[in-house]
């Protein structure tokens, strides 16, 4: 399945500080599919700078972790990561899979070769990929003020 790598980011201001939000475009071929059912989250505390976001060493951890994982994950079609959220102390990814235990069958291994890591994971029924659609509604409403 071909999946766009094209992104977009904004800066959305929470209670816990500024959170930059990058969410991937054009995906409506892999959301009407109908194959990737359930949204999971994948959530990493850190320790975090002074901002609220990753220091140098987290990121680098993170960012090697998170390369690994999603090329497996879409690789195999177990799922498609649509969103990341990095600041409050926390980098959250947004996937839709095909199953929450899919998923985590698929990243299994890597955890196991992998020191301890601070991740946190749920997941919910959302076939319609609400989350996504109005993520994607509210930047580009955002976009024509």
């Amino acid at each position: 399945m071909q999946i766009s790598n094209e992104w977009f980011a904004g800066v959305v201001e929470t209670d816990s500080g500024k959170v930059i939000e990058r969410c991937r475009l054009y995906l409506d071929k892999v959301r009407l599919s109908e194959k990737f059912g359930e949204r999971v989250e994948m959530q990493w505390l850190l320790h975090g700078d002074s901002q609220g976001m990753p220091t140098d060493t987290e990121a680098e951890v993170i960012d090697r972790f998170m390369e690994l994982a999603c090329d497996a994950l879409e690789k195999s079609e177990t799922a498609v990561l649509t969103a990341i959220y990095t600041g409050a102390k926390q980098v959250r990814y947004l996937f839709y899979a095909t199953t929450a235990q899919a998923l985590a069958n698929r990243l299994q291994p890597l955890l196991n070769v992998s020191q301890s890591l601070p991740l946190r994971m749920g997941a919910v029924e959302d076939p319609e990929w609400k989350e996504y659609i109005e993520t994607i509604a509210r930047h580009a409403i955002n976009r024509g003020e």
